[in-house]
């Protein structure tokens, strides 16, 4: 360089005067995983990617810092993605944290990019179907849905905490995470229609037929990637604000009601936050729309949270597969969540939708359905265009008594003390229900320690609080209950 020119003496002399280094410097390893993703996909190429690099090191070293510590407690790897909700475009990328040193991997799985990985979606795919409900008139935002045991053709889910409501309404089932609503909102909405939603919205991992889902499919029977799902939250939150939504066909995005969507992101911020704060309560705190989803096995938790201006998931557990006690999507995904929040510039919440983006219409507040011919006490809202389709409030009586079914009141009036129980009037209404066993359900009679045959409970719920009932089996008389419809049976195969 100095022969030719290119270099003065002084710096000739300088360069000269410093050891050569003994090895190559390593390059640096901000996001090894989008790096080797490149790698398949646009080899020889040259590609400038949207990672933001400040805000990537800053992700990295938070979700560095939670690996370390849920390694401790057996979950050992952690993975992040951030979308800029306005160009669609991914700003930082964290296939797996704390994933190499030096260039080499640290621990068994590190190298597997988890963004992209299909896993087990858990609960994170329900504010999608209850926007779908909403939009296609199914469903008020806050219709009453049934929270009592269910079995369906053998299939009995469970809430996360085994406790049943009784009857709860739509958000709040959505913002607590509730599996049997779900369920029953599935059933509603249909396995092959849903389904085809997720396709249209941005899903690629769901190449099998709907029946082979099944009911299943709400509750993580089906496999997701969380760089397809936060994608979709944050299309949610593009539409709702007039852009153009960024999935793979984007004028085939399934989500078209604003309204529905506006009522979904209200209901996803009251989610109660992991830490037990209420960010209502603190200004400091900004308002996201988040949803956390916890595969059976506790082998994936997830936690996906929306602004105007971002979208953030977060998926924790095992590459290997295994499970964890602990790994559960509030306690280990949520955390990491805001602190990546907490990174990012803070937003102004949603505008409310307009008058002429939806319907008004009387709802009833008791069931939240449409305000029925007896139903003496309405508020009127601002409901999604369809909502007329809906039904009517089924459950106030020409009196005006608010009544459930038995099974329903039984969970409900136990939590609300101002619920009434009332005897049923009406003969169409089934004056009595069993809460155990369910319809269709396969029960076994257990043995003793002693060896000696025991016996199953059967429970029942009675409309009438001062109702006999009078037991049979077959064509025995087994006794009455009084008050507590309780009886212990060991019958034959």
């Amino acid at each position: 360089l100095y022969e030719h020119g290119d270099m003065d003496e002084w710096d000739y002399e300088l360069a000269v005067s410093e050891p050569l280094p003994d090895e190559p410097y390593p390059l640096p390893q901000y996001a090894p995983h989008l790096t080797e993703q490149y790698v398949k996909t646009a080899a020889g190429t040259s590609v400038r990617t949207s990672i933001d690099a400040g805000l990537q090191r800053r992700v990295n070293a938070v979700t560095d810092r939670w690996q370390e510590s849920l390694a401790l407690t057996g979950i050992n790897d952690l993975a992040a993605v951030v979308f800029d909700v306005h160009t669609g475009e991914v700003v930082a990328y964290v296939g797996n944290a704390n994933s190499t040193s030096d260039g080499t991997p640290k621990r068994p799985g590190a190298q597997v990019d988890i963004v992209r990985a299909p896993r087990s979606t858990g609960s994170i795919l329900k504010p999608f179907l209850y926007c779908a409900l909403l939009q296609d008139g199914l469903m008020l935002p806050n219709t009453l849905l049934p929270d009592v045991p269910v079995n369906i053709n053998g299939f009995s889910p469970q809430n996360f905490d085994q406790q049943y409501c009784g009857a709860v309404s739509a958000s709040e089932a959505l913002a607590h995470s509730l599996n049997i609503p779900s369920v029953h909102m599935l059933r509603m909405y249909g396995v092959p229609a849903f389904k085809d939603l997720l396709v249209k919205a941005g899903m690629t991992t769901l190449t099998r037929d709907a029946s082979v889902y099944g009911l299943s499919l709400i509750l993580g029977g089906a496999e997701g990637s969380l760089f397809d799902i936060t994608r979709i939250y944050a299309s949610l939150a593009a539409f709702y604000q007039g852009e153009k939504p960024y999935s793979p066909r984007p004028r085939s995005f399934p989500f078209n009601d604003k309204v529905a969507v506006w009522y979904t992101l209200e209901a996803l911020s009251g989610v109660h936050r992991t830490d037990e704060m209420d960010w209502r309560l603190i200004s400091s705190v900004r308002k996201v729309a988040w949803k956390t989803g916890t595969s059976w096995g506790f082998r994936d938790a997830w936690a996906v949270g929306v602004t105007p201006d971002y979208a953030v998931g977060v998926w924790a557990g095992n590459a290997q597969g295994q499970g964890s006690p602990g790994l559960v999507g509030a306690r280990t995904a949520g955390p990491v969540l805001f602190d990546i929040f907490n990174l990012l510039p803070p937003s102004d919440w949603f505008e409310e939708p307009l008058l002429s983006e939806g319907i008004e219409a009387e709802v009833c507040p008791e069931s939240g359905c449409l305000a029925g011919q007896h139903c003496f006490e309405t508020d009127t809202l601002l409901l999604p265009r369809k909502a007329l389709r809906s039904s009517p409030c089924p459950y106030h009586k020409p009196d005006g008594a608010f009544v459930l079914p038995p099974a329903m009141a039984y969970y409900y009036a136990s939590l609300h003390p101002e619920y009434k129980t009332h005897r049923s009037t009406s003969a169409s209404d089934a004056p009595m229900e069993f809460i155990y066993p369910q319809q269709g359900s396969v029960i076994s009679v257990p043995r003793l320690l002693d060896g000696r045959e025991g016996g199953v409970v059967f429970n029942l719920a009675h409309s009438d609080p001062d109702a006999e009932v009078f037991w049979h089996l077959d064509d025995h008389y087994l006794g009455s209950t009084l008050y507590i419809h309780q009886k212990t049976l060991s019958p034959d195969p």
